[in-house]
């Protein structure tokens, strides 16, 4: 990258965790002239990378728009993908990528462990938060009120015959998620399925999800610290990997839409069997 580039993106930067600057602090704090400042301040300016307001410098529309077209879903879950496959291999069943979409849980990307009896799901196939692992983990990242928004609108349809109903218990479960760090789905989905969860929370990319491992009972319960241990690495490593840090206070991409939990709506795959 051009010495230019590389100057230009310091400014950018600059900006966005100061939010806004004049010219002399904006020299100041770089260390450059005004004038080399300025010069690369009323370039971007004409792209409208950068914008002047009441006399002070600060990031402009445009970045808006080359931030819309980034594919934020594909790029997290392409790079997702080999932790997910090593996952998978490690526990022998299926490993997945979820989030946050609306008020469900949506799939985004799976790896099979190659055992013959597993659970089939694809990308895209969404479920309710409150029966499955993976949307426990992410209400457990929730702030208060929109978890609490979230139990008191939200119908619990039992969905299998321990699908938790009740908002109390349902606020116990969570709250047993934030201080154990995993949440169980234990046959609330579909009898005969455990699944284990742990959040993923990657604030570089503003993504607050989850991964899970689902599998038929017996095996999952014989295997619990095991799965729970590959869980820990598998998040771990994505987190250092893509710069995740826990601690950032960056909204989530994929958190609740503005209209938060009014729409209890949402689509149960046939996908979701054992093959």
């Amino acid at each position: 990258m051009s010495e230019s580039a590389i100057k230009a993106f310091d400014l950018l930067f600059h900006l966005s965790r100061a939010g806004s600057s004049s010219l002399a602090r904006l020299s100041r704090d770089t260390g450059w002239d005004k004038a080399t400042a300025l010069r690369y301040l009323n370039a971007m300016e004409k792209k409208g990378v950068v914008e002047r307001r009441d006399g002070d410098w600060t990031l402009g529309l445009a970045l808006l728009e080359l931030a819309s077209r980034v594919p934020v879903t594909e790029n997290i879950t392409s790079r997702v993908k080999p932790v997910l496959a090593e996952l998978a291999r490690a526990t022998g069943e299926t490993a997945n990528l979820s989030a946050i979409v609306g008020s469900d849980l949506m799939y985004l990307a799976k790896a099979d462990g190659g055992r013959a009896l597993r659970l089939r799901t694809n990308p895209g196939d969404r479920l309710p938060l409150y029966c499955t692992a993976g949307g426990k983990c992410i209400l457990s990242r929730l702030p208060a009120a929109l978890r609490a928004q979230y139990l008191a609108e939200t119908h619990l349809a039992a969905v299998a015959p321990k699908t938790i109903t009740d908002p109390g218990k349902l606020a116990e479960e969570i709250e047993r998620t934030v201080r154990r760090g995993w949440a169980v789905d234990d046959e609330e989905l579909e009898p005969g399925l455990i699944c284990y969860a742990m959040p993923l929370d990657l604030p570089r990319y503003g993504f607050s999800g989850a991964l899970s491992v689902s599998g038929p009972s017996g095996r999952m319960i014989q295997a619990q610290e095991e799965v729970l241990a590959s869980l820990r690495w598998a998040t771990m490593e994505l987190q250092e990997t893509l710069g995740g840090g826990i601690g950032d206070e960056d909204p989530p991409l994929f958190g609740p839409g503005r209209g938060g939990f009014r729409s209890t709506d949402w689509h149960r795959p046939g996908s979701e069997v054992y093959e």
